[in-house]
C-alpha cells in the first residue's frame, strides 16, 4: 500500500500522517478475498476510531482505481479525512491523501461531514420511541 497524508492548510501534517498510517495498518489486517471493499474499510475505520463516510465508484481521474472511500477520524481539536482507494483489479487497497484524490472529493467529504454533524446535532434520536418489534 502507498500512503499519503490528507493535509489541510493550517493542520498538523505529523498528526495527519499518523492517522493515515494507522488506517493503512488497519486496512492491512483486512482480507479482500473474504469481505468486500466497503466492509474492509468500515472495519479498518472502526479499529482506528473513525467512521466510513462514503464508498463511491472512482470517476476515472485516479490511476488504477475502481472505488474510493472516505474515512473520518475524529481528533480532539479537529477531524481528519483519509481516503482508501481500491485498485482496478479489486485486490489491493491503498491510502491516499488530498493531493491524489483532489479537491472535489475532499470538498465532498468535508460537506458530507457537515451534513452528518448537523443531522446528528439537530435530530432528537435519543428521544424517539422504538417502532415495531424485532
Amino acid at each position: 500500500m502507498r500512503m499519503e497524508a490528507d493535509i489541510d492548510a493550517g493542520q498538523d501534517p505529523i498528526a495527519d500522517t499518523f492517522e493515515a498510517v494507522e488506517l493503512e495498518l488497519a486496512l492491512d489486517m483486512q482480507d479482500l478475498t473474504q469481505s468486500d471493499f466497503e466492509t474492509c474499510v468500515r472495519a479498518a475505520a472502526a479499529v482506528v476510531g473513525g467512521e466510513l463516510l462514503f464508498d463511491i465508484p472512482a470517476d476515472g481521474t485516479l490511476d488504477d482505481a475502481s472505488r474510493i472511500a472516505a474515512v473520518r477520524i475524529e481528533g480532539t481539536d479537529r477531524d481528519t479525512i483519509v481516503f482508501a482507494v481500491l485498485n482496478a483489479d479489486a485486490d489491493n487497497i491503498r491510502v491516499s491523501g488530498r493531493e491524489e484524490i483532489g479537491d472535489r472529493f475532499h470538498g465532498f467529504a468535508r460537506a458530507f461531514v457537515g451534513v452528518l454533524t448537523r443531522i446528528r446535532d439537530d435530530l432528537p434520536f435519543g428521544l424517539a420511541g422504538a417502532e415495531g418489534t424485532a
